[in-house]
């Protein structure tokens, strides 16, 4: 075992060196890699700056330049602060005298503080310059991932304190102060070295100067254009846009920032929806990504389509005996919800939500009833927790141990609210719609009728069918065919249409839907070629085609 022997200190133009310590138990997580792509990463710094009572955030994207830079306003660290703070992997002391920030009583979202070992999965070297509020110094470190990982491990002991857990020596970072203006407060990160498979996303960007430019040659200046773009497009999933905008989805999607003008749902708000949204306000958080500020990538706009919204307030009882209280929302669609990444329900810890990309579960915690399923892709949600549930949160911060039991209690309350509540509202949606589409559909077959025949008006009569006596049987040799439809009347002003509901029955309604037109067709033309067949085949035919160009 060796002792760790370098202390960092204040002094001034000194060059040091510090050792990165890594906790025992968080080695072998950290091996196989905890987030899954870049803007993963990246979320976890702009937390950071977050919990560091930061209000802007800049970031600036530069593949070419092989950097990714991050700076905040925050208050800053000093070079102790650092080696004591962020250079502890798995150590965080954030919530050690508090659950909200120094400055802005902001609620800490760090726990686990692996937040800056995320970023060596997309680059080679990690520089931060930072300045503490009310200090005149600064300090830059400097961190090698390369040395990091062919390092080899050395345990770190303490030998006046034989009960703490000094973690393991995982590698060395170089660190230097200099002076600075007392009133600065800030950090910066530039992520050098970008890896390749990182490269290939960030160079997938149609910016010019700094604003997104899509196919149509006009710009992404904020996020609701972005989004407005999708609902123009009708696109169906943010997996049709490029890599760079969906970095920007994604990064947005797990960070504190406020929600679109608007948004969630445009021209819906209640007092609960009101609460979140002036929440969010109240951080007074802002990020600037390459000239667009990040906002909620959560927008449903109305266009003319019916909706519900449902919002709630609960308290519930956990079988620890501790209270989950909560509060959200539901928007249901009248159909598919697009993009179809925000169907689902985002259940957000600290503002900040524990899913696979973009932040919704389309399984709804797995809800089981598979009948009333056929309705999910119509349903959105949002759950914010105030109380409980995140000590079932797993280290990636994507998922819950399933458990857990504030994870079982959150999940009967969710399932039990989909059954009594939700699900009835889509279900009364859903008989809306058929309705509204049978009624389209009718319309839209009595224009063809009118249109067919000529006429006015189309009336339908059914003839009344009664039962064959024997000399009605039709026998082999029989040539007589009686036909569905026969029209009785046919004027410019009116027409009726006799409808034989004997031999309509023998076919599925949706075929009958679709050949009661050709019949129609078929009885006009015969009853205007006057027994000519040559003019029955042309009226025929071009009756045939005057439907089609309706149907088109």
């Amino acid at each position: 075992m060796t002792k760790s022997t370098n202390e960092i200190d204040l002094e001034l133009n000194k060059l040091q060196k510090g050792n990165i310590k890594v906790h025992t138990q968080i080695i072998n997580d950290l091996s196989s890699g905890i987030y899954s792509s870049p803007a993963s990463c990246i979320k976890e710094l702009v937390n950071n700056s977050y919990d560091a009572d930061a209000k802007n955030v800049i970031i600036r994207v530069k593949p070419v330049n092989d950097t990714i830079t991050i700076i905040d306003d925050g208050k800053g660290m000093n070079a102790i602060d650092f080696d004591k703070k962020f250079a502890w992997i798995s150590h965080s002391t954030k919530r050690k005298d508090s659950e909200t920030s120094e400055l802005l009583n902001r609620p800490l979202i760090g726990k686990i503080g692996i937040g800056f070992i995320a970023v060596n999965e997309i680059c080679h070297e990690l520089e931060i310059i930072s300045s503490k509020m009310g200090e005149a110094r600064r300090f830059t470190a400097n961190i090698n991932f390369k040395e990091y990982f062919e390092e080899e491990i050395k345990i770190s002991v303490d030998e006046d304190d034989e009960d703490e857990d000094n973690g393991i020596i995982k590698g060395e970072y170089s660190l230097i102060n200099e002076e600075e203006d007392e009133k600065a407060h800030y950090t910066i990160i530039r992520l050098v070295g970008l890896k390749d498979s990182v490269k290939d996303i960030l160079n997938d960007q149609q910016y010019l100067s700094s604003f997104l430019k899509n196919k149509d040659n006009t710009f992404f200046k904020s996020m609701k254009d972005l989004m407005l773009f999708h609902t123009k497009k009708k696109l169906k999933s943010f997996s049709q846009d490029n890599a760079y905008v969906k970095f920007i989805i994604d990064l947005a999607s797990y960070i504190p920032v406020e929600y679109i003008e608007g948004g969630p749902i445009l021209g819906y708000s209640n007092p609960v929806i009101s609460n979140i949204i002036n929440e969010h306000k109240l951080l007074d958080f802002k990020v600037d990504l390459d000239g667009m500020y990040l906002k909620k990538p959560i927008y449903f706009e109305d266009n003319d389509n019916v909706f519900e919204g449902i919002s709630f307030k609960e308290k519930i009882k956990t079988k620890d005996e501790e209270d989950i209280i909560l509060k959200g929302y539901f928007y249901i669609n009248k159909g598919i919800i697009f993009p179809v990444e925000l169907n689902g329900i985002s259940i957000k810890i600290k503002k900040v939500p524990i899913a696979e990309q973009y932040g919704f579960d389309d399984s709804f915690m797995k809800y089981p009833y598979y009948t009333n399923m056929i309705f999910r892709s119509w349903i959105s949600g949002e759950i914010y927790i105030e109380k409980g549930l995140e000590d079932a949160m797993n280290i990636d911060r994507k998922s819950f141990r399933v458990t857990h039991p504030h994870y079982l209690a959150l999940q009967n309350f969710l399932h039990k609210y989909l059954n009594d509540i939700v699900f009835k509202k889509t279900l009364e949606l859903y008989q809306d719609a058929k309705s509204d589409r049978d009624h389209t559909k009718k319309e839209e077959k009595k224009k063809e009728d009118r249109k067919i025949l000529s006429t006015k008006k189309v009336e339908f009569k059914t003839k009344t069918v009664s039962k064959k006596t024997k000399e009605d049987k039709v026998t082999a040799g029989d040539l007589r065919v009686e036909s569905p439809i026969k029209i009785i009347k046919n004027t410019k002003s009116n027409t009726v249409v006799e409808v034989n509901q004997s031999i309509a029955k023998k076919f599925k309604k949706k075929d009958w839907d679709y050949l009661e037109s050709v019949f129609l067709i078929f009885e006009s033309s015969l009853a205007e070629s006057e027994g000519d067949v040559q003019k029955l085949r042309d009226l025929f035919y071009k009756k045939i085609n005057i439907w089609k160009e309706i149907d088109e």
